[in-house]
């Protein structure tokens, strides 16, 4: 049963256990503690199991909100493969992001932990990723990311013995994906394939004509461009309508992926994750491209295909992208880390969890939020200071700010907030953030590429 404002929840039992629960349930999991009799799995782990010998890829998408596929009940014609391939995985209906941004994003999915421990001064630490794990483990690894914040100059190739990011065509990224996919049909391998698409510039493209029908003149006719404003209702739905067109061309690049794999007879021995680094607004609450903590910008898509899963099936547990590390290894039979801020969903799920997602990439905007059960407390930290509290249970579209009718749940959700960033969570963010900016570490062309998809203006 979802909890309702002003349940009870033991919060300081729940901060001691955060940082040592993934570990002792992965032990006893894996054989870390006798029993005397035999234990029957229960949940998801009765419906797949530990597979070494499998290969595991993962597929993302840039920007991609979970409610723009029709296995989310988007209601246009935008997502025919995914939907299916949502058919025979394990779908996370209540998934979030770690981060509304792609390198705070995928900081936390390589490494399992919340990005304000391993994302200081725009570079990953030395850590040990999801790459690295499966490197350790016996697997060939590669990815290849169509994103420049992504860069080796930031330490995102940790673990990768083949490496690319940069910002170029999602064509050019299916065509390195599909050489590499063959170059490794023959060894085991986790890859990780990232597509720009849906991401800005939004443009117009024939095989989504449908959706956005062509147009000779006006504005936003061919493209968005990376960064953009509108100014009447008549702009913003043409902006919605090319985004659904790229979510489009996003689904047919992996509906050309699932053939590769098909062809090469990898889709029986290989473990596929669909995800995103973070969704995407279109005036929801007032702003444009992936700017807040709402809803519509930190929930994901994320299913696993597993191909002994004998049909798919649907969980609310509330999952986040920090929680990839941990599933994934658990799937491939390989023990996680000790010392995880994500959790094991297959074998450890917690319906009570708390999460939090964080805003640390404009110094202009630090944000953080934690959310449990439905209660969601946002903390804007700056330019100014202020604390919204939604009820997701009764008002999912957040549209009511309750924060003063119930300043207790405030209090409860900030003091666990507290506990989980071991310290205050806006001098925590900005103590991560500090002396750098996006162009450090970053050569000239890669400065360009920022520029060209709306991160520099």
């Amino acid at each position: 049963m979802a909890a309702t404002f002003g349940a009870g929840t033991s919060l300081k039992i729940h901060a001691k256990l955060h940082f040592y629960a993934a570990a002792i349930l992965a032990a006893l999991l894996l054989g870390g503690c006798e029993t005397d009799r035999e234990q029957t799995p229960t949940g998801l782990a009765a419906k797949v199991q530990a597979r070494p010998d499998y290969n595991v890829l993962v597929v993302s998408f840039d920007a991609l909100r979970a409610d723009a596929l029709g296995t989310h009940g988007y209601p246009r014609d935008t997502s025919p493969n995914i939907d299916a391939f949502a058919d025979r995985s394990i779908v996370f209906e209540s998934a979030y992001s770690a981060a509304p941004v792609t390198p705070t994003s995928f900081a936390a999915a390589f490494t399992g932990q919340y990005p304000f421990r391993v994302f200081v001064g725009w570079q990953l630490r030395d850590s040990l990723t999801l790459a690295s794990l499966m490197r350790n483990s016996g697997y060939a690894t590669f990815g290849i990311f169509n994103n420049v914040q992504l860069a080796r100059q930031r330490n995102f190739d940790q673990g990768f013995e083949v490496f690319s990011a940069r910002s170029t065509r999602d064509e050019r990224i299916f065509g390195e994906a599909r050489d590499l996919l063959e170059a490794h049909a023959d060894r085991k391998f986790f890859g990780w394939i990232h597509f720009l698409s849906p991401h800005t510039p939004y443009e117009y493209r024939e095989m989504s004509d449908h959706l956005a029908p062509f147009q000779e003149e006006g504005r936003f006719a061919k493209s968005t461009g990376g960064h953009y404003e509108v100014h009447n209702d008549a702009e913003l739905k043409r902006a919605r309508d090319l985004y659904d067109g790229e979510v489009y061309y996003a689904d047919d690049l992996f509906r050309r992926l699932m053939n590769v794999l098909e062809e090469l007879g990898l889709q029986e021995n290989t473990i596929i994750a669909l995800t995103a680094d973070h969704g995407e607004e279109f005036m929801d609450h007032g702003q444009l491209q992936h700017n807040s903590m709402f809803e519509e910008v930190v929930r994901i898509p994320m299913m696993i295909y597993h191909p002994d899963l004998q049909q798919g099936v649907r969980t609310r547990q509330p999952f986040v992208n920090i929680d990839l590390l941990p599933t994934l290894a658990a799937l491939a039979g390989i023990e996680p880390p000790a010392v995880l801020d994500g959790i094991d969903q297959i074998n450890a799920a917690d319906s009570e969890r708390f999460r939090v997602v964080t805003g640390m990439t404009n110094k202009d905007r630090y944000e953080i939020m934690i959310e449990q059960s439905g209660r969601k407390l946002i903390q804007l930290c700056t330019p100014d200071f202020k604390e919204s509290l939604f009820d997701l249970n009764t008002d999912p579209g957040e549209k009511t700010d309750v924060v003063l009718d119930r300043p207790d749940v405030a209090g409860e959700l900030f003091e666990e907030l507290q506990s989980i960033v071991m310290g205050e969570p806006c001098r925590v963010i900005a103590d991560s953030s500090i002396g750098k900016t996006p162009e450090q570490l970053l050569n000239d062309e890669q400065i360009e590429q920022l520029k060209s998809l709306g991160y520099i203006q």
